[in-house]
C-alpha cells in the first residue's frame, strides 16, 4: 500500500511539472515590498524583487507579481517548514497574506488545501467566506464553489476543503493535501495540536499553517509555539528551526496600515480609551501589539498593576530589607510542579516551579532551596496535598532557626474583629463600618485581597507618583527571576476571579480546573495558580511580615534614589 502511495505522489508531481511546462498552469509570482506610497491618490507598493513557483521551490523573476508580501514574510514562501505560525495583533495582515498565498498555490499548482476550524460552527461566515472574497479580489479564474460539500474547486484539479477538527480526525485521505490552514488558532485545543502533527507525518512536504491573534500566555497555542521561543521572538520578531517558522506580526509590520482609514480610526479610538482608563494598557497591547493578555474579567488584580511591580524597587529607589521568606505551594494534581518563591523584605528574588517524580521529592527540593537561600521563615500550604508533606518540612528544618508556617487558607482570617479596609474592593465604599469577618470568607481571601492592595499601591507609586511606605509595596526582580516564570506568575495573578457570594472568596483549584463561568456566560478553565499561591502565602502574618502605618500621600517622590 505504501508503495502505491509513493507512486501516486510521484505521478502527481510529474503531472504538475508537465502542466507547468505545457503552459496549462501558470506559476504564481510573488512580489516582496518594503513600503506603500500614495502617488496621485493611488497606493503604489515599492517592489524590491519577485519570486515565481511553488512554496519552497521559488526562482527569481522579472514578471509582475500576483501576490504582494513584506520582507518579514518572505521566508514563508522560500522555505518549506512543517509548521508555519503567524501570530500577533490586529491589522498585521496575517489572514490576507495566508489566504492570498493559498489561493495562488491552488490555482497555479493544482494543490489541495484543507481549511480548518476547531469547530464547524460559523464556518461559512468565516474562513469559507474569506477564501471566496480573496478569490474575487485577486480576480483568479477557474474556481467553482461547491457549498453542499464544503469545497471550492479549481480547474487545475486543486481545491479547498473546509471542515472542523472532528472531520479531519476521521478523514482517510489526508495524504492528498499539501497545506492545512487553521485560522483563529487561539481557540485551538491541546488535543487538536497533538492530533494535527501526527496527521501530517506521512504527507510528504505537507505544511500546517496556524494563524491567530495572541491571547493568554497559558493558552495551548502560546505554550506550544510562543513561550518556548520567546527570547528569539522578542529579539528578532521570528523563530526558525528545522520544523518551525514562527513570525509575530502587528500593524507596525503592515505598510498598508497608514493608508487604511478604518484601522486608523479603530486604533485611535482605543488609544483614547487607554487615556481615559476605559481600556487597560495591557488589553490595548494585546489587541494591537500582539502581546499576551492574561486579564480575566472578574480578576481582583489587573495586568497593568502587575507590570508596575516588575523591578518596582529599582524604579522607586529602595532595596529589599528585612527577613527572608521562602514559600512552597503544592499542586492539586500530583504530576504538576510546585510553586516556589523567595523574598527579602518586599522584593522577590526567586519565582520558580519545582518538578519531581512525586510530592515528597518536590517538597524536599523546595526545603533544600529554602536552606540554600538562608531564609528566616518557610511557609507551605497545609491544606489538601500539602497536609501530607509536613514530615518532609519538619525533617528538613530540624535543628535550624527557621520559623515554619503551616498555612491553611481555609481557616478564619486574621484579626476577624478588625475593620475591613481595601483600596481595590467596592465593599469598602459602604457607609456602614465593616468587620474583616463580615467581608472575608477565610484566610486565603484575606491574603489575596491584601496582596492585591500591595500591587495596586505599587502601581500608584510607579505610575502616578504617589508615596507609600516601601514595606506596603511589592517588587519582582527581573534580573533573578526567569522571564518565563515572570510571565507565568503574571498570568496566574491576573486570573484570580472573585467568586460570587455574600462575602469575598475565591475559587478552589479544582473549581478553576473544571472551569469558571465569566460574566459573558463563557466558561474559562484556569490552570492551578501554584506560583501565585506561593507569593500570597509569603505575605501571611504568620510568616513574620512587619506592617507599618502608611505615610501621608505625596504627589511625587522627594528623593527616589534614597527611597528607604
Amino acid at each position: 500500500m505504501r508503495f502505491y502511495k509513493l507512486l501516486k505522489r510521484r505521478l502527481d508531481d510529474l503531472e504538475l511539472k508537465a502542466s507547468l511546462l505545457s503552459g496549462s498552469l501558470k506559476p504564481a509570482v510573488y512580489g516582496v515590498i518594503d513600503r506603500v506610497d500614495k502617488i496621485d491618490g493611488e497606493l503604489v507598493p515599492n517592489v524590491l524583487r519577485c519570486w515565481k513557483g511553488r512554496i519552497g521551490e521559488m526562482v527569481p523573476t522579472d514578471e509582475d507579481p500576483d501576490v504582494l508580501l513584506v520582507e518579514k514574510l518572505e521566508p514563508l514562501i522560500l522555505k518549506h517548514k512543517k509548521y508555519k505560525c503567524l501570530f500577533g495583533g490586529r491589522g498585521g495582515m496575517k489572514t490576507r497574506f495566508a489566504q492570498n498565498v493559498m489561493v495562488s498555490q491552488v490555482s497555479s499548482t493544482g494543490c489541495k488545501v484543507y481549511a480548518l476550524r476547531e469547530r464547524m460552527t460559523a464556518l461559512k461566515e468565516s474562513i469559507y467566506s474569506g477564501i471566496e472574497t480573496t478569490i474575487k479580489k485577486m480576480n483568479v479564474g477557474g474556481f467553482l464553489p461547491v457549498p453542499s460539500r464544503w469545497e471550492i474547486r479549481h480547474s487545475s484539479k486543486g481545491k479547498f476543503v473546509f471542515g472542523g477538527m472532528q472531520n479531519i480526525i476521521d478523514m482517510k485521505g489526508t495524504s492528498d493535501f499539501k497545506y492545512f490552514l487553521m485560522e483563529e488558532s487561539e481557540k485551538t485545543s491541546q488535543n487538536t495540536i497533538d492530533t494535527l502533527g501526527p496527521t501530517l507525518r506521512d504527507v510528504q512536504g505537507a505544511e500546517l499553517w496556524y494563524l491567530w491573534n495572541t491571547a493568554s500566555s497559558e493558552d495551548p497555542m502560546s505554550k506550544e509555539f510562543i513561550t518556548p521561543y520567546q527570547a528569539a521572538l522578542d529579539r528578532d520578531g521570528f523563530y526558525e528551526d528545522e520544523y518551525h517558522y514562527i513570525v509575530k506580526l502587528t500593524y507596525k509590520d503592515n505598510p498598508w496600515f497608514e493608508h487604511d482609514e478604518s484601522l486608523q480610526a479603530e486604533i485611535s479610538k482605543d488609544r483614547e480609551k487607554v487615556k481615559k482608563r476605559i481600556m487597560s494598557k495591557a488589553r490595548f497591547n494585546g489587541i494591537w501589539n500582539g502581546d499576551f493578555n492574561d486579564n480575566c474579567a472578574t480578576s481582583i488584580i489587573q495586568e497593568d498593576w502587575f507590570e508596575a511591580c516588575i523591578d518596582a524597587h529599582k524604579k522607586l529607589g529602595f532595596e529589599g530589607r528585612g527577613i527572608s521568606v521562602a514559600t512552597a505551594d503544592p499542586s492539586d494534581v500530583g504530576s504538576d510542579p510546585f510553586g516556589f518563591s523567595v523574598r527579602t523584605g518586599v522584593v522577590f528574588s526567586h519565582i520558580q516551579e519545582i518538578d519531581g517524580e512525586n510530592g515528597n521529592r518536590k517538597m524536599d527540593e523546595a526545603c533544600k532551596l529554602a536552606v540554600l537561600n538562608r531564609v528566616d521563615s518557610f511557609g507551605c500550604d497545609a491544606d489538601g496535598l500539602g497536609a501530607t508533606l509536613r514530615d518532609n518540612v519538619s525533617s528538613a528544618f530540624n535543628g535550624k532557626s527557621v520559623k515554619i508556617n503551616a498555612y491553611k487558607g481555609s481557616e478564619s482570617p486574621h484579626n476577624p474583629e478588625g475593620e475591613f479596609k481595601s483600596q481595590v474592593s467596592n465593599l469598602n465604599n459602604n457607609a456602614k463600618r465593616l468587620l474583616i469577618k463580615d467581608v472575608l470568607k477565610n484566610k486565603k481571601a484575606q491574603n489575596i485581597t491584601e496582596f492585591a492592595d500591595r500591587v495596586y499601591r505599587t502601581y500608584e507609586a510607579v505610575v502616578e507618583g504617589k508615596y507609600y511606605d516601601p514595606e506596603t509595596l511589592v517588587s519582582f526582580d527581573s534580573e533573578t527571576i526567569e522571564p518565563r516564570m515572570m510571565q507565568k506568575l503574571k498570568a496566574e495573578a491576573c486570573k484570580v476571579p472573585v467568586k460570587p457570594g455574600p462575602t469575598v472568596q475565591f475559587y478552589t483549584k479544582p473549581e478553576m480546573r473544571k472551569g469558571v463561568v465569566m460574566p459573558d456566560g463563557k466558561r474559562m478553565v484556569i490552570p492551578s495558580p501554584n506560583l501565585f499561591d506561593s507569593v500570597i502565602i509569603s505575605f501571611d502574618n504568620d510568616c513574620n511580615i512587619i506592617h507599618r502605618e502608611e505615610k501621608p500621600l505625596e504627589s511625587v517622590y522627594v528623593n527616589p534614589v534614597n527611597y528607604w
